[in-house]
C-alpha cells in the first residue's frame, strides 16, 4: 500500500501543472485578443477619413454582427447611431429574409466577400427598407478574420419603381394578350412578336409565326401594295400606313383584314419596329357582299318570266358577286324525274354562255338529288365524306344546295361548291333561301300574269278593263320593286357602309341616329312587302290544293323567324295534316306568331299552338302571354294599316292579311285577350 502522504505529495504536484498549463493558455489568448484589439484599432483608424467621404452608408462589425463603426449616411439610413447605443445586424434583418441573410452571411465567410446582395432591413423606426451590399472580410496579418466590412445602398425607391413598371408590363401584356385586333411587332419584315389573336386568326402557333415570312402570309396583289407602302416608310416619307390584306391560314383558308403598319424609329430616324394592328373584317365584308347580292338579284329579276333566264341570272350573280367557285342551277323534270342542269358559272361554261358537259342527276341521287326530294336546304362542310356526292367537272370539299319551291313543288335547285371545308356559312345559307323565295314570288306573279291573260282571252267584254288593270298591275309592281325597294337597299347598304368605315368616329349620338334611320328604311319595306302580300291574295277558286302537314310549316317557320331565347314556342306533336295551299297556310301562321313574339314583354315568354278537330273545319288556336289587347281594339285590328304598335315597327298588313287567308277558306277568325295577361288568336279552316 502507498504511502498516503506520497500520494497527497503527487496529487498537490499535478494540480500545479494543470494550474500552470492553464494559467498561460489564458495568457496566449488574451495576447491574440489583444491584437485582435489592436488590429480593429489600427483598422478604425484607417477608415475613418474613408467613412466621412462615402455617399452610400458604410458599416463595419464584427464577426458577431456588432456594429463597431458606421458613417453619417448610414446613421442617416437606418437611424442608430452606435456612439450612443448598441447595434447588431442580427436584429435590423427583416423576418422573412433572415434565412436568405444567413445564407449570404455563409457565403461571405467562405467566399471572402459577396456583391449586390439585396435584402429588406427594419430602420430604427421599424420602416422597412430595401438595401443593396457590398461586402467584404478583414483579416489580421496572420489571416485570421478580425471584422466584416460593407458598403449599404438604399434601393427602396428604386424597387417600388422596378414593382410599379412590372405590373404595367403585365396590364400591358394583359391588353395585348386579350386584344380582339391581332397585333404584330415585325423587325426588318420579320415576325419577332405577336398575340393571341393574331395567332388564333392565322392558326399558326407564336413559334411557328417566328419561321413563317410574312410574304408566305399574304397574297401576291396586297404584297405588292405593301411592299410600296413599306418602302415610303423607310424612306422617311411615311410613319403609318393602312391597307386591305388578306391573309392565308395555316390550313389553306384565308380571311380578310384591315391592317394598319405603324413605324417605330431610333433616335437616329432609322426604322428599328414595324408594329402592325390586324383586324379580321372578313364577316363584315361577307355582310356586305350578301346584301349587294341581293339587292342585285331583285333588280335583275325585274321583267323577267321565265325560269331559264331567271337561272342564269341567279348563277352570274351569286357567284360573281359572293365569289363563289361556281354555281349551277338544275331544272325539276318532273316526267322524267330527273334534275337538267340550266344554268352555271366558271369551268361549267363556255364563252357562248352554254353550258359544258351538262349533266341529269335522278331524283334521289347526289345531294342535289336529295334535296329535290325532300325539298330542305343543305348545307355540306366536306362533302367527300358524303356518300352521297357526286363528282361533275372535278371534286369539290363543300357543298350548298337550295330547293326553289313553288305552290308547295320543287320546280328547281340552286347548288354551289368550293374546294375548302367548311367554306359556306350559315349566312350563306340563308342568303340563298331568300333567293329562292324571290325566285319563288317571281315565278308565282309570272303564273298569276298568265292566267289573268288566259281570263282575258275568255272574257272579250272584260277585255279593255282587264288589260288597264293588268297595266297598273305591272306599272305597280315595277314602281315597288324596282323605284321604291331597291333605292330603299341601296340606302341601306350606303348606311352600313358609312358606319363601317366611320366606326371609329362616330358617337353614340351620331350612331343612335343611323339605327333609328335604319329602323324606318325597314319599316318602309316591310310596308311595300305587306302591301304586295295583301294584294297577291288570291280568290279562292283560283287557290292550288294539297296536303300540307301543319307540324312541317311550323318547323320552316322556325327556321325563318327569329325567336328569342327567352320565348318558349310549343305545338303538339299530333297536329294534323289539311288540304290547302301551303305558302298561304305558312304565311297565316307565321302573321301570327311574329306578331306574338313581337308583343312578348314577360322575362319567360311563351307561344303555343293548339288545335282540336271539328265536323266540318279545323280549328287553331296561337296563344301567347304578352302584352294583350284591349277589347275595345279587337275588330279594329284586323283591318289594314291598323296597329296597335307605337313605337312603329308594326305596318298594321300582318293581321289583315290573316283574316284575308282565313276567309277564302270559309274561316273565321277572333281573339280573347286580356291586358298583360296575353293573347290567343282562334280561327277556323273548311275541311
Amino acid at each position: 500500500m502507498k504511502d498516503p502522504i506520497q500520494t497527497l505529495k503527487l496529487a498537490l504536484e499535478n494540480e500545479k501543472k494543470a494550474r500552470e498549463k492553464a494559467e498561460s493558455l489564458l495568457l496566449h489568448r488574451t495576447s491574440e485578443l489583444l491584437e485582435v484589439q489592436e488590429a480593429l484599432k489600427k483598422k478604425t483608424i484607417e477608415f475613418d477619413g474613408v467613412f466621412q467621404n462615402i455617399l452610400d452608408s458604410f458599416i463595419l462589425m464584427d464577426i458577431m454582427g456588432n456594429v463597431i463603426k458606421m458613417n453619417d449616411a448610414a446613421v442617416k439610413l437606418f437611424g442608430y447611431d452606435i456612439k450612443k447605443e448598441e447595434l447588431n445586424v442580427l436584429n435590423i434583418i427583416y423576418k422573412d429574409d433572415f434565412e436568405y441573410a444567413m445564407n449570404s452571411f455563409a457565403k461571405l465567410i467562405e467566399d471572402g466577400s459577396f456583391e449586390n446582395y439585396e435584402a429588406r432591413v427594419y430602420t430604427k423606426e421599424k420602416q422597412v427598407k430595401w438595401v443593396q451590399i457590398n461586402s467584404s472580410l478583414i483579416y489580421n496579418e496572420e489571416g485570421r478574420i478580425i471584422a466584416a466590412q460593407g458598403i449599404v445602398r438604399d434601393i427602396t425607391q428604386a424597387k417600388e419603381s422596378t414593382k410599379i413598371f412590372d405590373e404595367q408590363q403585365e396590364q400591358l401584356a394583359a391588353i395585348v394578350n386579350n386584344s380582339l385586333a391581332g397585333i404584330v411587332l415585325a423587325q426588318d419584315r420579320k415576325i419577332i412578336k405577336t398575340n393571341k389573336a393574331f395567332q388564333e386568326f392565322t392558326q399558326y402557333s407564336e413559334e411557328e409565326l417566328f419561321e413563317v415570312p410574312l410574304a408566305k402570309l399574304s397574297f401576291p396583289e396586297a404584297r405588292e401594295e405593301s411592299n410600296m407602302y413599306y418602302d415610303q416608310m423607310v424612306a422617311g416619307e411615311i410613319d403609318r400606313y393602312d391597307l386591305r390584306e388578306t391573309y392565308k391560314r395555316k390550313d389553306g383558308t384565308f380571311f380578310l383584314s384591315k391592317t394598319n403598319v405603324t413605324a417605330i424609329r431610333n433616335t437616329s430616324g432609322n426604322i428599328k419596329y414595324q408594329l402592325a394592328f390586324v383586324q379580321d373584317i372578313t364577316e363584315k365584308h361577307k355582310r356586305r357582299l350578301m346584301l349587294n347580292t341581293l339587292n342585285n338579284l331583285t333588280r335583275s329579276f325585274i321583267g323577267k318570266l321565265n325560269f331559264h333566264d331567271i337561272a342564269w341570272e341567279i348563277a352570274n350573280v351569286i357567284a360573281r358577286d359572293l365569289e363563289f367557285e361556281d354555281c349551277v342551277v338544275y331544272l325539276v323534270d318532273k316526267e322524267n324525274q330527273v334534275l337538267e342542269q340550266i344554268a352555271g358559272y366558271g369551268a361549267k361554261v363556255n364563252e357562248q354562255k352554254e353550258i359544258v358537259n351538262k349533266i341529269f342527276i335522278p331524283f334521289g341521287k347526289g345531294i342535289v338529288g336529295h334535296v329535290a326530294q325532300t325539298g330542305k336546304a343543305e348545307l355540306i362542310h366536306d362533302a367527300c365524306n358524303d356518300e352521297r356526292y357526286v363528282v361533275d367537272d372535278k371534286r369539290r370539299h363543300s357543298e350548298i344546295t337550295v330547293p326553289i319551291i313553288v305552290n308547295g313543288e320543287v320546280i328547281g335547285i340552286i347548288d354551289s361548291e368550293n374546294s375548302v371545308k367548311n367554306f359556306f356559312t350559315k349566312q350563306h345559307l340563308r342568303l340563298l333561301k331568300n333567293v329562292a323565295d324571290l325566285v319563288s314570288i317571281q315565278l308565282t306573279n309570272a303564273a298569276n300574269l298568265e292566267r289573268t291573260i288566259a281570263a282575258e282571252n275568255q272574257n272579250k267584254e272584260l277585255l279593255e278593263n282587264l288589260k288597264r288593270s293588268n297595266k297598273e298591275l305591272q306599272d305597280f309592281a315595277h314602281i315597288v320593286s324596282h323605284d321604291l325597294k331597291s333605292p330603299l337597299r341601296s340606302i341601306n347598304a350606303l348606311i352600313s357602309w358609312f358606319q363601317e368605315d366611320y366606326e371609329e368616329v362616330l358617337d353614340a349620338e351620331a350612331t343612335e341616329t343611323f339605327d333609328k334611320l335604319n329602323n324606318k328604311l325597314e319599316q318602309m319595306d316591310a310596308l311595300i312587302d305587306g302591301i304586295l302580300r295583301y294584294s297577291s291574295i288570291a280568290n279562292n277558286n283560283s287557290l292550288p290544293r294539297q296536303n300540307v302537314a301543319i307540324e312541317e310549316v311550323l318547323q320552316e317557320i322556325e327556321t325563318i323567324l327569329y325567336i328569342p331565347d327567352h320565348i318558349a314556342f310549343v305545338y303538339p306533336t299530333n297536329l294534323p295534316t289539311i288540304n290547302a295551299d301551303k305558302t298561304r297556310i305558312k304565311q297565316l301562321f307565321q302573321n301570327l306568331i311574329s306578331n306574338a313574339i313581337n308583343y312578348i314583354d314577360k322575362e319567360n315568354g311563351k307561344i303555343e299552338v293548339r288545335f282540336e278537330e271539328q265536323k266540318d273545319y279545323w280549328k287553331f288556336a296561337v296563344a301567347d302571354n304578352g302584352v294583350g289587347i284591349a277589347k275595345s281594339y279587337h275588330d279594329k285590328i284586323f283591318k289594314i294599316f291598323q296597329t296597335l304598335d307605337k313605337k312603329g315597327k308594326s305596318t298594321g298588313i300582318g293581321l289583315s292579311i290573316v283574316k284575308k287567308i282565313i276567309e277564302l277558306y270559309n274561316g273565321e277568325i277572333y281573339l280573347e285577350s286580356e291586358a298583360q295577361k296575353g293573347t290567343t288568336f282562334f280561327f277556323t279552316i273548311k275541311k
